[in-house]
């Protein structure tokens, strides 16, 4: 995978997923050694925070942070992913999500200019039209998406459908002192462009979004069953404790206005000491079939931090109603099946 990509430097921020706690290990999750049909968590041994993960006829595409350019590995399993060869863009920038959206491949990222993190900034790249592979052909850098209200601190920028619309949202500097980040709205005209004022939605008040300091980060989007919710990953990346959280959209309600969102007042997936999985987060959400996915990234030890040792995870999560309903963190090692 080629990037023609100019007058960029520096790093990148946000992936993609969805994870919640409050269930039992599924029954497709094993204590056994791996055997074959199934994979075992982590898929990387290192730099693995942010993970975006598809599957797309056939195949499973996935990347990660790396901090000094963007790979995306694809394999018919998941097990596969662990010694899949990489294909490579050769530049510095964070946590690539990458969408199909109106028969073209994006990617959405945040960059920050000479290496310095507090300017960090949305932009989006253009890729290929094979709707099967979304590491084919050349990606060209389009534009920045800095809001027109918010030109200031902005990552982990996704897509947000709700009906004919498209939204932007991201992760946006509310306050340097404390440092807070709160989560934005803003409409899009196309793949490419926005529109309008960005508007924050949510902001970290509750006790575990506030871990070293409060933090809102990497929105998702997901409907069920006519429903729309966003799960975030709150606190500081650096804690034990980065978890995620939920909101819900009132149906029929307009999505840039912060009241139509309701916050879940309890995470929905949390580390698991008993597992030794510390600091779960981050996430990225897909189906194989009927089924229901995702990944996120992890640390194996207490104390980690931010930094390369967080490695990309996978499980199963379900669908009860309009919710989607996650289970605890599984320590790594453990065989889980294949996606059927």
């Amino acid at each position: 995978m080629i990037v023609n990509f100019a007058a960029l430097s520096a790093a990148f921020l946000g992936l993609c997923t969805l994870f919640l706690t409050g269930a039992a290990i599924p029954s497709n999750v094993t204590l056994a050694a791996r055997q074959s049909g199934t994979f075992t968590n982590p898929l990387n041994q290192q730099r693995g925070a942010d993970p975006c993960m598809r599957f797309i006829n056939g195949r499973y595409f996935l990347t990660s942070t790396q901090n000094t350019n963007i790979q995306m590995r694809s394999a018919t399993t998941v097990e596969g992913l662990k010694t899949a060869t990489p294909k490579v863009l050769n530049f510095d920038f964070w946590a690539p999500e990458f969408w199909f959206l109106d028969g073209t491949w994006y990617i959405y990222y945040a960059v920050a200019g000479n290496g310095d993190d507090n300017t960090h900034r949305l932009h989006v790249l253009r890729g290929g039209t094979n709707a099967n592979d979304p590491s084919a052909g050349t990606y060209t850098y389009v534009n920045s998406l800095i809001p027109s209200n918010f030109n200031q601190w902005a990552v982990d920028g996704s897509i947000l459908q709700v009906g004919s619309q498209r939204y932007l949202i991201f992760s946006g500097l509310e306050t340097s002192s404390p440092w807070t980040q709160c989560t934005y709205i803003i409409q899009m005209t196309s793949p490419t462009n926005i529109t309008g004022n960005a508007v924050p939605i949510s902001c970290p008040t509750l006790s575990w979004e506030v871990a070293a300091t409060p933090v809102q980060e990497g929105p998702e989007a997901i409907t069920i069953n006519g429903v729309t919710h966003i799960v975030y990953s709150a606190s500081h990346c650096s804690t034990d404790d980065y978890a995620l959280g939920m909101l819900t959209l009132t149906t029929g309600a307009n999505p840039i206005v912060a009241s139509s969102w309701t916050k879940g007042p309890n995470p929905v997936f949390t580390k698991n000491v008993n597992a030794g999985v510390y600091g779960p987060g981050h996430h990225f959400m897909f189906q194989k079939g009927s089924n229901w996915y995702f990944a996120y990234h992890g640390k194996s030890a207490p104390g980690q931090g931010c930094g390369d040792l967080r490695t990309t995870r996978v499980q199963p999560f379900s669908i009860s109603g309009t919710n989607p309903i996650f289970p605890a963190a599984i320590a790594t090692g453990v065989a889980i099946s294949e996606p059927v």
